[in-house]
């Protein structure tokens, strides 16, 4: 259980950091928000325990 925990939270974050460099590419400013703001909640998760 604790990989796939571990997998899911690298998944979240590269998810965030792929969503903010589209939404910049394309020029989307709230959307690259939400993007970091994803990346961060992986972080999070991380260091959570």
């Amino acid at each position: 259980m604790k990989h796939e925990r571990r997998i899911g939270e690298a998944i979240m974050i590269a998810s965030g950091i792929a969503i903010s460099i589209g939404a910049n590419a394309i020029g989307v400013i709230p959307v690259v928000y939400g993007g970091l703001a994803i990346m961060g909640l992986g972080v999070i998760s991380v260091f959570w325990r």
